[in-house]
């Protein structure tokens, strides 16, 4: 069926641009990888951008999920963010346990990659980010008005902190291949909070 082509072709693809790098993934590798000819992928994906761009909507589909999941509930704020690192660490996990290495975020590995006026594909790295930024915002926004974390301080920067710490360390574990990097990353989001 195409759609199980399309499906098999972007998973594929997912999986080489996890395991490697967007630049080092060639059109080639993905069919290769997919078994499937240069034509079948060009139907589904114009072109290797495009193919990008479907590998980071599925990407962030995933991420955002691990958002909703975690911050979208009747739970203090900091427990909040607590269960959003927490779930972070386990979906690299999964991943790592999956690619046979630890992959890094996959959305923090494409921001790396591409330069800041990268086309589309750089653009809506750049606007999935800054939506990262804002759902952990609105979280240290609650813990604001709660008294749990300083309000004399700018939400969008304790979250740019936050993103800019929780992507850090996946980039610290994808380096040296270690998910251990990743323990105590809970206490220092915390750390980046400072209480009310």
């Amino acid at each position: 069926m195409p759609s199980d082509t399309r499906e098999r072709v972007l998973a594929t693809a997912r999986d080489l641009v996890h395991a490697a790098s967007y630049a080092d993934v060639g059109v080639d590798d993905v069919c290769r990888a997919a078994g499937v000819r240069k034509g079948s992928l060009y139907h589904f994906f114009p072109s290797k951008a495009e193919l990008g761009l479907a590998v980071l909507e599925r990407d962030w589909e995933l991420m955002s999920g691990v958002l909703d999941d975690a911050l979208d509930r009747e739970e203090p704020p900091l427990e909040r963010l607590d269960r959003f690192v927490a779930s972070f660490v386990t979906l690299m996990g999964h991943m790592s346990r999956r690619l046979g290495a630890v992959p890094g975020c996959p959305i923090g590995n494409l921001a790396t990659e591409l330069p800041a006026a990268g086309g589309p594909l750089g653009e809506r790295v750049a606007d999935v980010l800054g939506r990262y930024v804002t759902r952990v915002a609105d979280t240290v926004r609650d813990a604001q008005a709660r008294g749990d974390v300083a309000r004399d301080l700018d939400p969008v920067g304790l979250a740019r902190d936050v993103v800019a710490v929780v992507q850090g360390s996946a980039a610290l574990a994808r380096a040296h291949d270690d998910l251990t990097l990743l323990d105590g990353l809970a206490a220092t989001v915390r750390r980046l909070l400072p209480p009310g």
